[in-house]
């Protein structure tokens, strides 16, 4: 070598990562079951929404009437 490049020391390697940790299929699907059941379990059908007017209740005096009428 010459005086005017400069000594180049490579350092070690990096040790190699670990490996994935194995996919557990049987927890990973109930976990998918539970979590469909939740998002599912919150919906309302057509039959349970409130309709304003429904039971033939009339406006009383000096009230506004609604948007349905």
């Amino acid at each position: 070598m010459s005086m005017f490049t400069p000594r180049v020391t490579m350092p070690p390697p990096p040790p190699p990562p670990e490996p994935p940790a194995q996919v557990d299929f049987e927890r990973a699907e109930a976990r998918a079951a539970e979590s469909l059941r939740q998002a599912t379990g919150k919906r309302r059908g057509r039959g349970t929404t409130v309709v304003a007017g429904a039971l033939g209740e009339q406006a009383k005096p000096g009230q506004a009437p609604t948007l349905l009428g």
